[in-house]
């Protein structure tokens, strides 16, 4: 079964979820022009690892690892000149040669899935195409995550993340444990427990986050609860550290600071005579930015329809032919009878 299509018609939760449902292994490759894009795996239609090409350095699995201090430098280069040599999972090296242990590595492997996917769901566009893998070409370790699960936490993610951006200062805030947990006697979850821990004074919120397991949307969140229940607070705000590269044909520039303002002031004044001679509506600069914006509420129901198009071409490409009746979807077990209803991953209806 190979199925490839434009994630303006078919959205990439769908995709996975019809994945899922068909209990299918392999990879679900999604791109956009001149980018790399990213990589999902599925093993009997749960997914159990995801790559990507266009994250930062930091985010990688073995990256994390180090900054929470679970593996050495030193260590992490030994696996990785392995995983060169030999093409396996960076995860299953660390775990076969006792540098890490299990439940470190599934923590990470399960934030860095549903962060690259809601990544590419924020897209909006791009390709995709899935290929049939063997089982035996996946890692022995993995979090096989069924796509149910991994669909309403994406739409989770979507609904609350701007509530939660709301509620958490910035990321270079510094945070500190105000004591009333110690002073009562208050105990935490443990997810809770971790993250509070992790509160010394120093670091700041963007810190918290790099060396958690548990992913920027669930660091945020219970940073978030953390602060509202008066368990932490914040203090400075850190001043970033900015490296800034210098090309070879701006040395000049350096050199003749004078030259540079000059220039500077003399596009500024065209500018200012520019728009004296004609009004100009500043709102048209971001007007398409906010028709782009993304609401949640009316993206359900697409997803639905999208869902049923999308069954009806498997439909066709499994049996040459397309089905009479969206029952017949259901029977043949492409659907189910919750897609017909209007239901989505999280539960909730809407109207067919």
């Amino acid at each position: 079964m190979a199925l490839e299509g434009n994630l303006r018609d078919f959205n990439v939760l769908d995709v996975i979820q019809l994945l899922g449902q068909q209990g299918k292994s392999g990879v679900l490759r999604v791109w956009r022009e001149k980018e790399k894009g990213a990589e999902v795996f599925f093993s009997e239609g749960r997914l159990t690892h995801a790559t990507s090409s266009q994250r930062r350095e930091e985010d990688f699995l073995g990256e994390r690892l180090i900054k929470t201090g679970i593996i050495s430098r030193e260590d992490f280069e030994a696996a990785f000149k392995v995983q060169k040599e030999s093409a396996r999972y960076i995860g299953e090296i660390l775990l076969e040669n006792k540098m890490a242990d299990e439940q470190s590595i599934l923590n990470a492997l399960y934030a860095q899935i549903h962060e690259i996917i809601y990544d590419v769901f924020r897209w909006g566009e791009g390709q995709f195409k899935f290929e049939i893998l063997s089982v035996q070409q996946f890692p022995k370790i993995s979090v096989k995550l069924s796509a149910e699960e991994v669909m309403l936490n994406i739409l989770k993610m979507v609904d609350e993340w701007p509530e939660i951006e709301r509620r958490v200062p910035s990321p270079n805030t510094v945070l500190y444990q105000t004591g009333t947990l110690e002073e009562d006697g208050i105990g935490l979850p443990e997810d809770h427990d971790a993250i509070y821990r992790l509160v010394d004074g120093n670091r700041s919120v963007q810190d918290i986050v790099e060396i958690s397991l548990l992913g920027k949307f669930a660091t945020s969140e219970i940073l978030a609860d953390l602060l509202d229940g008066g368990y932490i607070k914040t203090g400075d705000v850190k001043k970033p550290h900015i490296s800034v590269k210098v090309k070879p044909g701006l040395e000049a520039l350096k050199k003749r600071p004078t030259l540079f303002t000059y220039g500077l002031g003399l596009i500024i004044t065209i500018i200012l005579i520019f728009v004296s001679f004609f009004r100009v509506d500043p709102a048209f600069l971001w007007k398409d930015l906010q028709t782009r914006e993304y609401l949640p509420q009316g993206y359900i129901e697409k997803m639905r329809q999208e869902r049923i198009e999308w069954g009806r071409e498997v439909f066709f490409l499994e049996r040459g032919r397309y089905p009479e009746s969206k029952k017949e979807m259901v029977t043949s077990g492409i659907l189910t009878e919750e897609d017909l209803k209007g239901k989505d991953a999280r539960g909730k209806g809407t109207n067919p």
